[in-house]
């Protein structure tokens, strides 16, 4: 499907058989299974693919394909490349999951007129494949000596497909310049799992070039246009800017920046274009729900002119309106820290860059309350700089939100004249807290080596890189859970590296962990692997171990940027669900079976009307969303049990919110699964309707109708993705109880009360629409339900003699809460995706629902005070947890500024200013 078209001017087939030039310092590791395996050394210098290479690149790739079992997160990378006017090319990477490659070909040549090349596949008979599927393409536009193309338009047109009609979530944005000036753009955009609020949210692009100009590009809604307005706003009075008509074709809207608003040359302490950056994200940030998604900068004519895209999402991101601090580490010796000083958050990095880096002031300016200062620095190599400083911002209470490096050209001294030197951006914001504790982060940083000039001109030779590497650099706690994902993650990836990239383990310099190998290959100047081996070590990360992929960052280096590196940045914060995938058997379905099956009043989907399509999601009205916020309301109570986890985004004191708020709902109009639910249903004629207390809050709404004798609506907390593929495919018994256990026995678990579902619920995680959760309600047939008020194995009695499901019933015994199991997928059909977000402060709820809680989880350390035990803060909860589990006898926290000393051993909290103590206990429940 992908295979059709030679490569222009590239050739399409291997590259000739020869080997030259191959030092012998270090050798791959033979793979496991094969001891006849030639080996090949790892390259000393560039060269020709050899007859060996070949087949090993092959062979590593089909490998590769044992870890695409598992399916936690699907990723997948779009790199657009321009090389000039009417000429681009365009490689996908990453796991074809929901058809998206398929969708993506459809778009690339019936919107775009681009057309398949061949990529090369998995035999060996082909060419080594650097992507999945390539295509070229003649859309890419540039014109005039400033700068001027169609990547950042292009880039919101397939983010408009990918995100808004795919669903498919924007993950990072990066690219780089290629070339003598730069004029080669090339543009990483990467997506990941399918996520309902896509349907809906808008994305907006700013580009700032030090040229003199702004770019704005956007897929909103008409309804959405009143931010275009706001943003005009800013950029005529904040920039002086008057806007330029006549460039429709390179972007949405076009702006000439006022004489002197870009001030300095780059890399100077007198450029304020950092400042002016973090400026733009407060400014985007102040618009209800918007926050930074993607923060990209490159450079154009050698370097000199700094070009900064900022890409922003209405996600309704939990840190609200928090501004941003931006520091960028400059490899020519400084640091500059641009933004505002919340919570005295300038002053204590001043401290830590004197103490720890030992950099001096230079240069410090104010303009409103935005603060610039910079510091000269004894530059460190950024592998170590980067997590070093996020430990810093971590031990604050402040999280890193993005992260990009290019390379940019400045005035060294007289000897030096202009060099190009490398900076590193990072975006921070305030965390919910101010208690701080470093969280499991692993850096990678993929440097895919040096090529001979002579190749770089040859586009039908691939060669293999010289001075390949891979460092890792891993920060986290020192002891608990938390030291041991990250020990898990160093072993599990060193594997992963020997294994299948021919990694050989080398002296780091900077207390991390280094590689040689040989995976990194080129042709020409533009065409590399490097996007491909950067997905397959997320997918690994991802998929295998459970981290979540935060930052991806591409630079170019070289006289023409044509060596490559990639920085990624993982987290762990939690192991995540996979993320179910659609059914094979749907696709052999014969139509024919529910044809016959009257199809609901209230669906709207013309496709599935008339039989066209099986299922189409459609976002619920206004009649719906307040039907479905009374079902969650009029079933909510504040009741804890044990399966309650602590929300890292709670404040202190509370274990529970007092309200599930709604922010979006969609309803699936399946045509399958609703005919499989009718004929289930069958002619039941029960004698008297089974009562589940999600009916009397619907009693006047519009869902009230929509119900047959013996069914209910029931809920389902997972995370959004998750609910976007349940909605597709239905529950799988298979892959019931997996994630939270099966107290009455195995099936598909649904809640009466929204509040017990939400125990269970999740954010995607990965910065992906932080602190919003997905609760599925879903048409049950409940029919007679067997109803028990012990745990036990009940599906197979229940099941036996005749019932149609199990109702769990600790309401009864305990006060608590009612289950229901089902043991057919057939009697649940996932109907509604309800979005939500818990809402912590009393004083935004009805005042109906702010009540306190009843019960316990017993998950948390408690300080007494007075004659009350009290919950400790969720972070210092988590230290002390980990202290424990790791066998610390105490640990330091600071806390509101007042440095604590917790004796988990005599469990005592002492305050190291004045010495007083005050009595803590562990948690009921380990």
């Amino acid at each position: 499907f992908f295979r059709g078209g030679g490569r222009r001017g590239r050739g399409g087939g291997r590259a000739p058989v020869r080997w030259m030039g191959c030092g012998t310092s270090s050798t791959a590791a033979e793979e496991p299974g094969r001891p006849d395996e030639p080996e090949v050394p790892i390259c000393d210098e560039p060269s020709p693919v050899c007859e060996s290479m070949h087949q090993l690149a092959h062979r590593r790739l089909r490998k590769l394909q044992e870890l695409d079992e598992a399916t936690k997160i699907p990723f997948i990378l779009v790199e657009l490349t321009g090389e000039g006017d009417g000429e681009g090319e365009i490689e996908i990477c990453g796991k074809d999951e929901y058809g998206v490659y398929e969708a993506l070909h459809g778009f690339l040549v019936g919107q775009w007129a681009c057309e398949p090349l061949e990529a090369g596949d998995l035999s060996e008979d082909t060419k080594i494949p650097f992507c999945s599927a390539q295509y070229r393409w003649p859309g890419f536009r540039t014109t005039g000596d400033e700068g001027m193309t169609n990547m950042g338009l292009a880039t919101m047109q397939l983010i408009d497909f990918v995100s808004g009609q795919l669903s498919w979530t924007l993950a990072m944005v990066n690219g780089g310049n290629v070339g003598a000036r730069g004029e080669v753009r090339e543009q990483q955009i990467i997506f990941k799992s399918p996520h309902p609020m896509n349907l809906v949210a808008p994305h907006l692009m700013i580009e700032l070039r030090s040229a003199g100009y702004i770019e704005v590009n956007a897929d909103l809604d008409e309804a959405d246009q009143g931010v275009l307005a706001g943003v005009e706003a800013i950029i005529t009075s904040g920039f002086q800017a008057e806007r330029i008509e006549g460039f429709g074709d390179f972007c949405n809207a076009y702006y000439r920046v006022g004489e002197g608003v870009f001030t300095g040359a780059e890399g100077s302490a007198a450029s304020n274009f950092n400042l002016l950056t973090a400026q733009m994200c407060d400014a985007v940030v102040s618009f209800h729900g918007w926050s930074l998604v993607a923060c990209n900068c490159g450079n154009y004519g050698g370097g000199e002119h700094q070009e900064q895209q900022m890409v922003f999402r209405r996600d309704f991101h939990p840190l609200g309106d928090e501004s941003y601090l931006l520091v960028t580490l400059n490899s020519g010796g400084s640091v500059e820290v641009s933004g505002r000083d919340q919570k005295h958050i300038h002053g204590s990095l001043e401290r830590w860059l004197t103490d720890k880096w030992k950099c001096a002031a230079v240069h410090r300016s104010e303009v409103g309350d935005m603060r610039h200062n910079v510091f000269a620095w004894n530059a460190e190599d950024f592998v170590a700089a980067t997590p070093a400083l996020t430990i810093f911002f971590e031990l604050q209470g402040w999280e890193m939100q993005v992260c990009s490096r290019q390379m940019v050209a400045e005035q060294g001294n007289e000897a030096e004249g202009v060099r190009k030197v490398q900076e590193q951006q990072l975006l921070f914001r305030p965390g919910a807290t101010d208690v701080g504790s470093v969280e499991p982060h692993l850096f990678v940083e993929l440097y895919a080596g040096e090529g001979k000039e002579e190749l770089y001109e040859d586009e039908n030779t691939t060669q293999v890189l010289a001075h390949q590497r891979i460092a890792l650099h891993a920060i986290g706690p020192r002891k608990g859970s938390g030291r041991e994902q990250i020990d898990e993650a160093l072993r599990t990836v060193h594997e992963f590296i020997v294994e299948c990239l021919g990694g050989v383990s080398v002296e780091d310099a900077h207390g991390g962990v280094s590689y040689d190998c040989n995976v990194f290959m080129c042709r020409g100047r533009f065409e590399n692997n490097l996007a491909q081996w950067t997905m397959r070590l997320c997918d690994f990360l991802v998929d295998r171990l459970g981290w979540s992929f935060m930052n991806c960052s591409l630079c170019n280096m070289g006289d023409q940027g044509q060596y490559r590196s990639q920085q990624l940045v993982f987290r762990y914060d939690g192991d995540k669900r996979d993320v179910p995938v659609s059914l094979a058997s749907f696709g052999n379905l014969d139509q024919s079976a529910w044809e016959e099956t009257a199809l609901p009043g209230h669906w709207v989907s013309h496709e599935v009307l008339s039989g066209a399509s099986m299922q189409k999601v459609v976002r619920c009205d206004a009649a719906e969303k307040l039907a479905l916020q009374c079902m969650v309301d009029g079933t909510f109570k504040r009741t804890l049990t044990r399966d309650r986890a602590p929300d890292d985004d709670a404040p202190e004191g509370e274990e529970m919110p007092y309200r599930l708020e709604l922010v979006d709902a969609f309803r699936s109009e399946h045509a399958w699964l609703h005919h499989r639910l009718s004929e289930r249903r069958g002619g039941f004629a029960g004698d008297a309707q089974f009562e589940v207390k999600t009916a009397e809050p619907i009693g006047d709404t519009c869902l009230a109708a929509r119900l047959e004798v013996g069914d209910a609506y029931l809920f389902h907390a997972t995370n959004p993705s998750s609910a976007m593929s349940i909605l597709k495919t239905g529950f799988v018994l298979d892959h019931a109880g997996s994630s939270t256990g099966t107290m009455f026995g195995a099936g598909v678990y649904m809640a009466e009360r929204s509040s017990k579902s939400d125990e269970y619920g999740h954010e995607d995680g990965g910065n992906t629409y932080p602190g919003l959760r997905a609760l599925l309600v879903s048409r049950c047939f409940v029919g007679h339900p067997w109803v028990t008020q012990d745990a036990g194995d009940h599906v197979s009695y229940a099941r036996d003699a005749g019932f149609d499901c199990v109702c769990g019933d600790r309401e009864s015994k305990v006060g608590t809460y009612r289950e229901f199991v089902f043991f057919q997928e057939s009697q649940v059909y996932p109907e509604y995706a309800v979005i939500y977000r818990r809402q912590y402060a009393a004083e935004k709820v009805p005042e109906a629902m702010r009540l306190p809680t009843s019960g316990t989880t017993g998950r948390f350390w408690q300080i007494k005070r007075g004659r009350e035990w009290k919950n400790l803060p969720t972070e210092v909860n988590k230290e002390l947890i980990q202290a424990a589990h790791g066998g610390e006898g105490s640990v330091a926290v600071s806390l509101g500024g007042v440095e604590y000393q917790f004796d988990v051993v005599n469990r005592m909290r002492i305050n190291a200013q004045t010495g007083s103590a005050c009595p803590i206990r562990p948690p009921m429940h380990r």
